[in-house]
């Protein structure tokens, strides 16, 4: 599983001398796959997909033009639209079956973005970062990221430190928003941040996702991201910045620190329980070791508890009052210097 840095997928079986099994049920490569369920779910050749949500276009789209796909189940078949109103649930943009041509897939929108809905929102992981690993102290928490201010001279500042959305500047100076401030993300309201959310209530203060606006020219116009491994808001942490004197976002009770004002990357995303990764046929290797399985195998063939995609809107939420210019926190448009701490 290690045994190149960065994994190269084959290793064994070709860079070595070759004569080690594929894993696979034939021991073979694999590029059609003679199991009913994955015919029936369209994938029994090797396709490509849009994503479930985090497209600007028709999500969870075969894109092609092959007939080997004929005895797939289709939305109609299951008695459910292709586009309007179905389309608009997320449970049925799971397992829809649809192929397009590109120049078809071109002309189709992304059923929210009539309602304003127009970022492919993805928050994966970097490469030397894992869960909570980089901010478990203070200190890292502090270096993390470009809103870090030991001083905390905003005391709206949840922590040391905090989570941050990267935006192109483009994009966010359409909704007049600078560089520091914090914004609300929103993804599909059919869901989330959960079912049955009502504005004013405790629980959607709580799960409403808000996040300080980092401009990012790399990212491309739009899209936005979050790296996902910041610790999110609690009922603690918002009881510690409503009644500390500091106002750290602390629980009272437990010490947690949260990295958010409120919500999480969470609050935006869904686990996706696509069909042909749950299924009880198919062949693959366990994690650890050479054994080649059938069915369940966590991170392998299973339904996906780690998403990292969504469809959001964006609105300004606050307006900052630091910001970073070239790496330092500075206070903002006022003219005024730092206080210094001694």
């Amino acid at each position: 599983m290690a045994r190149t840095y960065p994994r190269i997928s084959g290793w064994e079986q070709t860079a070595e001398g070759g004569g080690l099994p594929w894993y696979t049920k034939s021991g073979r490569l694999e590029f059609y796959m003679d199991d009913p369920r994955l015919i029936d779910g369209g994938e029994n050749l090797t396709v490509y997909r849009t994503p479930i949500d985090s497209s600007h276009y028709e999500p969870n789209v075969i894109v092609g033009n092959s007939r080997a796909f004929a005895l797939m189940e289709t939305p109609e078949m299951r008695g459910l639209e292709r586009m309007g109103n179905s389309l608009k649930i997320a449970e049925n943009r799971m397992g829809r079956n649809v192929i397009l041509t590109t120049k078809e897939l071109m002309a189709t929108n992304h059923p929210l973005r009539p309602h304003g809905y127009e970022f492919c929102f993805n928050s994966p992981k970097y490469r030397h970062g894992a869960h909570t690993t980089p901010i478990d102290t203070d200190l890292m928490t502090l270096w993390w990221g470009p809103f870090g201010d030991i001083y905390r001279h905003d005391k709206r500042q949840p922590s040391v430190g905090e989570g941050f959305v990267d935006v192109n500047p483009l994009d966010a100076k359409r909704f007049g928003i600078d560089e520091g401030d914090y914004i609300w993300v929103d993804a599909d309201p059919g869901d989330r941040p959960y079912k049955g959310w009502k504005e004013g209530t405790p629980e959607y203060a709580l799960a409403r996702f808000m996040v300080r606006c980092r401009y990012f020219p790399g990212m491309s116009q739009g899209s936005m991201r979050m790296y996902y491994n910041a610790y999110a808001a609690t009922y603690g942490s918002m009881e510690g910045a409503r009644t500390r004197a500091d106002g750290l976002a602390k629980s009272p009770r437990t010490n947690y620190q949260a990295m958010f004002r409120s919500g999480n990357h969470q609050s935006c995303t869904r686990a996706w329980i696509n069909p042909t990764n749950t299924t009880d046929t198919v062949a693959n290797k366990k994690v650890f070791g050479q054994e080649i399985i059938i069915g369940m195998q966590n991170d392998v063939h299973c339904a996906n508890g780690a998403p990292k995609e969504s469809y959001v809107k964006i609105e300004l939420a606050e307006k900052a009052v630091l910001t970073v210019v070239f790496g330092i926190l500075q206070p903002k448009a006022t003219g005024q210097p730092m206080k210094a701490f001694k």
